[in-house]
């Protein structure tokens, strides 16, 4: 899937680290199931499958971007801190999103304040994501 950047950016002026799951459905055919909520998405991707704006330096790569990591510096971190910064995770397929989490770099006070999600299906029409009326 080719990897655009995406309209607006996320804001991010921080190292961070990200943690999203998926809501996993029963097998076609199964009883309905409780939503399950704890499969982590972007944790076991490979480095490749993360791309940024920007780079503050090679220990900073958007493939440090996972939770509970210590490779690297920490997190990611793009060599500008200002609203036109962005990091790209491709998932490979389409899933549904129920969480998203954030996290400092580790053994610093350093950690993202504020961002913008957005998504899409094909690395190029990029939509913000609404929840009760807000734009996350």
């Amino acid at each position: 899937m080719p990897r655009h950047r995406p309209a607006q950016g996320m804001t991010l002026s921080l190292p961070v680290a990200l943690w999203i799951f998926c809501h996993v459905n029963g097998a076609r055919g199964a009883l309905p199931t409780a939503p399950k909520c704890d499969e982590a998405l972007a944790s076991p991707l490979p480095h490749t499958a993360f791309t940024s704006s920007s780079v503050f330096s090679s220990g900073y790569a958007p493939g440090y971007a996972k939770l509970n990591r210590r490779g690297g510096a920490g997190g990611w971190s793009p060599l500008d801190s200002d609203h036109y910064q962005w990091l790209q995770v491709d998932l490979g397929s389409r899933k549904q999103v129920s969480a998203l989490s954030t996290q400092g770099r580790y053994s610093s006070s350093d950690w993202t304040t504020r961002y913008r999600l957005l998504y899409s299906d094909t690395g190029r029409n990029w939509k913000p994501y609404h929840q009760d009326g807000n734009i996350w």
